[in-house]
Parts: structure tokens; C-alpha cells; sequence
């Protein structure tokens, strides 16, 4: 997978009706000559597509015109996308269809193919959304559940929403660390373990794990010596482990302790291994002296061709079924005041494990650091390990 390693398993999620007040248009035909599904939708609910306000039954009436949207980096086996796009074919008749890609390949492909776009949407980290504002080549769009969403989690104009976070989190063998997964990075480094934090050279959610590492250990943003000095002395320990940090190593049992990676993904991690091998124990937990929550963005192409597709794409994720789906998947949904099945929300890992994590809003402080911990990582880490 390009865009991020495949760490998630692909879940089936339940297609989903919306089920609002008053009807609005449907009964186009799909591409194939099949009736598009009759919606029923808030009459009152208002949303904006390119600064451009209206109604959300005129949304999907103009979506369904346009009978399909294609996106980028949205793959069906990352944070369950299978199920919402299940849920927006079955909700409003569209089809979809999917290319993967890293976020820096979604807005080169936005920009090249801006005289004839072929896609509509995608997902980039919540690092590229200032490359992407800089680039010009996201549209906007404001759900009608805009303000369901914390200030954090979008852009006050609307070029991007971020409807799920994950945070960095701890996944060890606890055969080899003593019965428990360490609860802190402090306790990490009173093991006699290996320590897995992945390629902080190149890897973003390594380098975000540093971060969290120096905000444990007196640090912040714009000072991550803290973590790199905490790294040092695992190297100097003959405790670093510079593996890259895959699901296939810990299964092995050649990965001990990961602390490089976010919750999501280790919960899959945890899920899909024990599944294969039950006697396997594994324990995963959030620091409890730091953390940093990231995120990922969802954005409109600018030039889309099927720009009310895409907002109502948008429109789906941001609604409750959407939420339900991104648990589903592990990730932790940003819409407030959403309730998980119960079934649902025991995938996740506790809220009071959540207490002294980060959300860091400050995205290009947040590059700047991790632009920094890479320099560092080259220069004054890696002449260390054993």
C-alpha cells in the first residue's frame, strides 16, 4: 500500500440508510439504468460547496446527476473505508471507485490533471493540508454537521475536515516485558527490552512518536531534544531497535516493544495476530506522561469532476454513520456527541488512557519538528545504535 502500510483489516461494515425528515430528489437513473434510491433529508439543512451555500436535498439531487465519485488514497481496507463507501452507494446511489497513493501523490495528481481532472477526493495527513492550501488545488465544502466538529479538526473555510484521529500508543509482547505492556515512557525506559520506533529518518508517525517522547520528558514543539536525548540513551543501552515496525515482525516475535505507531494501527495489529495465533499476548496502551494525536484530512479536488459527489461523499463522513464506520476501523471519530454501538466502541481503547495526549494544531510547528527530529535522529542517534 502506498499511502501507509496496510496495518488495518479490512472490517464489513453494514450499509446505512439516512433516515431525516423530508424527501428531496432521487430517481435518476444510475449509469447502468438503475433507479438511484429516493433520499429523505432535513429540509432545513443547509450546506456549502465552494462557497457557494445550499440545500442539502439540492446536494444530493446534483450528486446524483453525477452518479459517481472517484478518489484518492481511500482505500477499502484503511480505517473502513469499505464500509462508508458502502454506505454512500447503498444511501445515495453512487458509485465509487478508489486509486491509493501517498498524500503528496493526491495533490500532484490534483495538479497535474487540472485541465482534465478524473478525481474527486481524497485523504492526506494533516501535515500536507498547509502544501495543499499553498498549492491551490483543494475546493471547499462545509458539511451540514459543520459545527459537530471541534476547531482542531478543520479548516475554518472549509478546505479540509479531519473526521478521525489516532494516537501514539505502545503494542509489546508482554511474554518479553514482563506480563504488562509499559504505561509510560518512563517505564520503557526502565526495561531491559528492545524498543521499536520505526524509520524516524523518513516515517512521520515515528517522528511523531519522538515528539510525544520529548513532550513526556519536559519538551514541546519547538523542543525535541528531550526525545532525542531519550533515544540516545536506548542506543547507548544496546536497546534500540531500527527495524521497520510491521505487524509481520511482531507476530514473529522479532518486535518486542513498538513505540512508533498509532493506535489504530496496533489495535489491528493486536486483533489480526491473535486471531492467527491465540496464545500469543499482547497488550497495547496510550503514555501516560505524553502522547501526540494526529490525524488525517479529507479534501476536494478542486477541478473534480463530480465536485457535489465528492461533497456529499464528505457529507456521509461526516455524519454519524460515518463515525460509526471509522471506529469500526479502529480510529477515533472527531464528530462530537456521536454514540458508538456498543459492539463499536469496545474496539477502542479506553477515554481516561486518552488524558495527557496532545492535539497539536499548529501544523507547520508541527512539520518544523518533525523536520528537526529527522536532522537530529541522522546526526546524533543512529552513531549510537548497536
Amino acid at each position: 500500500m502506498k499511502k501507509r502500510a496496510r496495518l488495518l483489516s479490512v472490517l464489513l461494515a453494514s450499509a446505512m440508510t439516512a433516515s431525516l425528515l423530508a424527501g428531496c430528489g432521487g430517481g435518476d437513473d444510475k449509469k447502468g439504468g438503475e433507479p438511484m434510491p429516493e433520499v429523505e433529508v432535513d429540509p432545513d439543512a443547509k450546506v456549502e460547496l465552494n462557497g457557494e451555500e445550499m440545500s442539502l436535498s439540492d446536494l444530493v439531487k446534483n450528486a446524483q446527476s453525477e452518479g459517481e465519485v472517484q478518489s484518492v488514497g481511500m482505500p477499502d481496507d484503511w480505517a473502513n473505508w469499505k464500509g462508508s463507501w458502502e454506505g454512500i452507494n447503498t444511501t445515495y446511489g453512487l458509485s465509487h471507485g478508489d486509486v491509493d497513493m501517498t498524500s503528496a501523490e493526491e495533490l500532484s495528481q490534483f495538479a497535474a490533471e487540472k485541465d482534465d481532472p478524473t478525481k474527486d477526493m481524497g485523504d492526506i495527513g494533516l501535515s500536507m493540508t498547509p502544501e495543499a492550501i499553498k498549492q491551490d488545488v483543494i475546493g471547499s465544502f462545509k458539511a451540514s454537521t459543520w459545527d459537530q466538529f471541534p476547531d482542531w479538526a478543520k479548516d475554518p473555510n472549509g478546505l479540509w475536515v479531519m473526521t478521525y484521529t489516532g494516537s501514539i500508543s505502545f503494542i509489546a509482547n508482554t511474554e518479553s516485558t514482563g506480563g504488562t505492556c509499559p504505561s509510560s515512557w518512563e517505564e520503557v525506559k526502565k526495561g531491559d527490552y528492545l524498543v521499536s520506533v520505526g524509520n524516524v529518518l523518513g516515517g512521520a508517525a515515528s517522528q511523531v512518536a519522538v515528539l510525544s517522547c520529548a513532550i513526556a520528558n519536559g519538551g514541546d514543539i519547538d523542543d525535541v531534544q528531550p526525545g532525542i536525548d531519550y533515544f540516545k540513551d536506548l542506543a547507548e543501552a544496546g536497546r534500540l531497535d531500527t527495524g521497520d515496525t510491521t505487524s509481520a515482525r511482531l507476530a514473529s516475535g522479532e518486535m518486542v516493544c513498538c513505540v512508533g505507531n498509532y493506535d489504530y494501527s496496533v489495535l489491528s495489529w493486536r486483533d489480526n495476530i491473535v486471531a492467527e495465533n491465540p496464545d500469543m499476548k499482547l497488550d497495547i496502551t496510550i503514555p501516560s506522561d505524553g502522547s501526540v494525536t494526529n490525524g488525517y484530512a479529507q479534501i476536494i479536488n478542486k477541478y473534480a469532476p463530480h465536485a457535489n459527489a465528492a461533497g456529499l461523499a464528505i457529507e456521509y463522513l461526516c455524519s454519524d454513520e460515518g463515525a460509526i464506520d471509522r471506529a469500526k476501523g479502529y480510529a477515533r471519530p472527531t464528530k462530537e456527541g456521536v454514540e458508538l454501538p456498543a459492539d463499536v466502541a469496545e474496539k477502542l481503547l479506553s477515554d481516561d488512557l486518552y488524558t495527557n495526549c496532545t492535539n497539536i494544531s499548529d501544523v507547520e510547528g508541527l512539520n518544523d519538528a518533525c523536520a528537526k527530529i529527522a536532522e537530529l535522529w541522522e546526526k546524533e542517534v543512529l552513531p549510537l545504535v548497536q
